[in-house]
């Protein structure tokens, strides 16, 4: 993770991508994963115009547009690494009972979802030296 930006529920994450983008330096040749959301031309032109790779899955198929066999099969590569993502915000909910933030303000959910991210890696760290050991 390089960047972080919480935001209130009702803005949706894909529309903060060009704003990440311009804040932080990603090394070119660098490979972006992000789901369906993130998948407008505009953000597709953004990865490319700062020399990212992109790794963003192709769009839903409609009826008359079914997606081809080589979109099937990179959607599926891209869903294998967006599952650990997923995964660590699952685990927080379940864990931490994330489900819901009763806190009031952003700063004070940002710095919450920051401790509880932190202690989650921690913890997935410690798991996995504890098992190679073994």
């Amino acid at each position: 993770v390089l960047t972080v930006k919480t935001t209130t529920v009702n803005c949706r994450d894909s529309k903060l991508l060009l704003n990440l983008l311009d804040k932080i330096k990603i090394q070119p040749e660098t490979r972006i994963h992000a789901d369906k959301a993130y998948g407008s031309q505009k953000h597709r032109d953004a990865l490319k115009s700062h020399g990212i790779k992109n790794g963003i899955q192709n769009n839903k198929a409609t009826k008359n547009n079914p997606l081809s066999p080589r979109q099937l099969q990179r959607n599926r590569l891209i869903t294998k690494v967006l599952y650990g993502v997923k995964l660590t915000f699952g685990s927080q909910a379940c864990w931490f009972n994330a489900k819901i933030l009763r806190y009031c303000g952003l700063a004070k959910v940002h710095t919450w979802l920051a401790l509880a991210d932190h202690l989650l890696l921690e913890i997935l760290m410690r798991t996995k030296s504890k098992n190679e050991s073994h």
